[in-house]
C-alpha cells in the first residue's frame, strides 16, 4: 500500500520531511482531524515522458505521481492527504447539504454545536446520475474539498455525503442544538398564519367554488350547485 505524503497543499506536501500515511485514518490521526486524497496538478511542464522521470525519480510504480498530457505539454499530478475542510452538522443528509446547524473538523467541535454528542458518517443523497460530469454539475464544490464523493448505486452514480449528526439511542435522545432551540423559540412566538385564505364556510370539505365564478360550487365527482341551494 503506497504511503502518501500529508499537506494543506502540494508544495507542502513535496517539502522535505513532510510527513506521510498509508490510511486516511493515519492522515487522520496526524492532522488531527478529517483528510481525503486529493490530486492537484504541479506547475512544471514536460517536453517527453522521459524529461518528466528524470525530474520525478518515482513517477512510475508507486502511485503517488500521475503522467499525462494537456494543452502541448507532459504535466505531472500529486496524490497526497490534504485536512478537509470543516464538515457540516446536522441531523439528516437533506439538511447538512441545505441547511446545516454549523461546521466542524472534529467531535468536540461537533458537540459545541449541537450540545451533544456526535458522529462523522458518510450518508448518500438519494437522486441518482447517469454520469460523473452530471453528479459534479451539481456537486463538484463538495466533491473537491473532500466533503462528499461520488459512489455507484443501482447502475447509476449517487453523492455520498459527509457530515456530523447525533449520536443518539433509545434510551436517551439527543436535545436539541441551540441553533434550533432558537428557530423554535422564534417560531413559537410568531402569530400564525394559513398557507391559504379561509373558504366559506357553506364550502364542505370535498368542495370549492368554481374559478369562472366564486357563487358556484363544484363537488368533488365534478356536480355543481349554486350557494346557498
Amino acid at each position: 500500500m503506497t504511503a502518501f505524503p500529508i499537506g494543506a497543499n502540494a508544495a507542502e506536501a513535496r517539502a522535505d520531511g513532510a510527513k506521510t500515511a498509508r490510511t486516511a485514518e493515519a492522515a487522520e490521526e496526524a492532522l488531527g482531524g478529517a483528510a481525503f486524497l486529493a490530486v492537484e496538478e504541479l506547475p512544471e511542464a514536460f517536453a517527453s515522458p522521459q524529461a518528466a522521470e528524470a525530474a520525478f525519480p518515482d513517477l512510475y510504480g508507486v502511485g503517488t505521481y500521475e503522467l499525462y498530457w494537456r494543452e502541448g505539454a507532459w504535466r505531472v499530478a500529486l496524490r497526497f492527504w490534504r485536512p478537509a475542510p470543516p464538515a457540516p452538522v446536522a441531523r439528516n443528509v437533506a439538511a447538512a447539504v441545505r441547511r446545516p446547524l454549523g461546521h466542524a473538523r472534529t467531535p468536540e467541535e461537533a458537540r459545541g454545536v449541537l450540545g451533544g454528542p456526535a458522529e462523522r458518517v458518510s450518508e448518500t443523497l438519494p437522486k441518482l446520475y447517469r454520469t460523473r460530469h452530471r453528479a459534479m454539475a451539481q456537486w463538484g464544490a463538495l466533491v473537491n474539498q473532500g466533503l462528499a464523493e461520488i459512489v455507484e448505486r443501482e447502475g447509476k452514480l449517487a453523492v455520498a455525503v459527509h457530515y456530523w449528526r447525533p449520536l443518539t439511542s433509545a434510551a436517551r435522545p439527543t436535545p436539541l442544538a441551540p441553533a434550533e432551540r432558537h428557530e423554535l423559540a422564534e417560531r413559537l412566538a410568531a402569530p400564525l398564519k394559513p398557507s391559504d385564505p379561509q373558504a366559506p364556510l357553506d364550502v364542505g370539505l370535498f368542495e370549492s367554488p368554481a374559478p369562472e365564478n366564486p357563487d358556484i360550487v363544484l363537488a368533488e365527482e365534478g356536480d355543481g350547485r349554486v350557494r346557498g341551494e
